[in-house]
């Protein structure tokens, strides 16, 4: 596809920050569309994990999961916070990749894990930050 994709001349730039070229081709249109739709699920921020659909870890979230707020005792005081990230949320500048409208939510153990008493304690995490 990106011989052929480059054979055509066609050439698209990230977030169309400058004119593009081919766009109007048919054949461009649809190759890019293809490749778009191939590349639509990835992690960019961790290409080489396998990509679940459903986000990752034991039990799978969805950016409109209930189940993706997380509680922690800090200072006797219970606080939430908000496992993982989508893709539009880690990167809300990027508006017009396919990716972006991805409500998949990576790195939800990340967040728990760090966001754990313990951790805090171990890095020396002030409560009231």
């Amino acid at each position: 596809m990106l011989d052929s994709y480059n054979d055509n001349g066609c050439i698209v730039y990230f977030n169309n920050f400058r004119p593009t070229n081919g766009t109007s081709n048919e054949t461009c249109t649809d190759l890019f569309n293809q490749m778009s739709d191939l590349t639509n699920d990835l992690n960019w921020y961790d290409l080489y994990r396998v990509p679940n659909p459903l986000g990752s870890g034991k039990k799978a979230l969805k950016a409109t999961d209930k189940e993706r707020i997380g509680t922690v005792n800090i200072g006797g005081e219970e606080k939430t916070y908000k496992k993982g990230y989508t893709f539009a949320e880690y990167t809300p500048w990027i508006k017009n990749h396919p990716g972006a409208l991805s409500q998949h939510v990576f790195g939800d153990e990340v967040t728990t894990y760090i966001n754990s008493a313990e951790v805090r304690t171990a890095l020396n995490i002030p409560d009231g930050v």
